[in-house]
């Protein structure tokens, strides 16, 4: 599992993601990235291989704020967001089989505060054992992946 933690609260947190290359298929696409539990900054794009250039061209006076950016095929998309939200939150690729196939990263964001901020409800156990019991039970259609 990708999992990146962030243990402060109301720090700024800045992220590039390069599409590359795959191999040994290399099949050139777009991924629509959406992040959980927070709008987000973007603050560039491009279509090329991010170099420590690109970062003087980035937009840091009023960017445009999203939950669902383009990263461009064979290019960068570079973004932030306030660690303000404790919780888990997933950002993934919104094409379903490229999130199933490792397309996601796990941000686990100041974990020593999650449970003052929503506490787990009571109900929470007998809900997991409701699932196993129907999903053990040999249900019509067999969950394959996350379902993101």
């Amino acid at each position: 599992m990708n999992l990146i933690q962030l243990p402060t609260e109301g720090m700024w947190t800045y992220w590039v993601i390069q599409e590359v290359a795959g191999n040994p298929y290399n099949v050139a696409v777009p991924h629509p990235i959406h992040l959980h539990g927070h709008d987000f900054y973007v603050l560039g794009t491009g279509t090329t291989t991010w170099t420590a250039s690109d970062a003087a061209s980035l937009n840091y006076n009023n960017p445009t704020r999203r939950d669902v950016a383009m990263l461009p095929t064979n290019g960068w998309l570079a973004l932030a967001f306030v660690t303000d939200n404790p919780g888990a939150w997933l950002m993934h690729c919104h094409i379903a089989w490229h999130a199933d196939e490792g397309l996601a990263v796990q941000f686990l964001e100041s974990a020593s505060t999650i449970g003052t901020v929503a506490q787990i409800p009571a109900d929470f156990q007998s809900q997991c054992s409701a699932w196993d019991s129907y999903y053990n039970g040999h249900p019509a259609y067999l969950q394959h992946d996350s379902g993101v």
